[in-house]
């Protein structure tokens, strides 16, 4: 019994040094791996990984991605065997439910890229305390029946105050903003390469409105 308990008590005091290493110099972060505790931004990527970004930590966050060294880029996979394009695609509003058909490059982004930027669009929205929302209403031709508008995805955003501002973006353009906002100072290509954020501060300024 007593050498048990000996036993015990060293586990016990093996994980009492173990959590004070680890509180003392590093915080666990979802979007950026281990956070030294000496960083001035460590708090708002804290914050990132953990309950919605205010606009004004947005901006520390791009203050961040200014100033901060960027990452070197890491290669994803290189080899995909590659599929044969959708040579028609059917588009079903989720607005009004009414049907528009696509052929060509826009069949292929209706396939296979238009889940995956709803998808984007919530995470954005959930990590956000400002409201962040996907408008697809011009691949419509029913909602859009009287605009002259190529089809292209909007992402609207309205601020703290009510301010709304609403841009034409891409699959990548909702790539980029989620990392970003996730803390990250990379991006996760389509083929999980990783490519630094720096020069992307000023288009995250455009579609946030800051």
């Amino acid at each position: 019994m007593q050498t048990g308990g000996k036993k015990n008590m060293w586990y016990i005091a093996a994980a009492g040094i173990v959590l004070a290493g680890t509180l003392a110099g590093v915080v666990k972060s979802r979007g950026t791996g281990f956070i030294k505790e000496d960083n001035p931004f460590s708090r708002i990527i804290i914050s990132a990984a953990i309950k919605p970004l205010s606009m004004e930590q947005v901006n520390f966050l791009l203050a961040r991605l200014e100033k901060e060294e960027p990452p070197e880029p890491v290669f994803g996979a290189m080899c995909y065997e590659m599929m044969a394009a959708p040579v028609v695609a059917e588009y079903i509003c989720p607005v009004c439910g009414e049907k528009t058909l696509y052929e060509d490059y826009r069949a292929t982004f209706i396939e296979w890229e238009l889940q995956g930027a709803r998808r984007l669009a919530e995470s954005i929205d959930a990590g956000t305390e400002f409201n962040v929302t996907l408008d697809e209403t011009l691949f419509c031709d029913y909602c859009s029946e009287d605009s002259q508008d190529e089809p292209s995805l909007l992402l609207r955003v309205t601020s703290e105050d009510g301010t709304e501002i609403s841009s034409r973006v891409s699959l990548t353009d909702l790539r980029k903003l989620d990392s970003f906002l996730q803390g990250r100072l990379y991006w996760l290509t389509d083929n999980d390469s990783q490519e630094p954020l720096q020069d992307d501060g000023d288009r995250i300024r455009e579609i946030l409105g800051l």
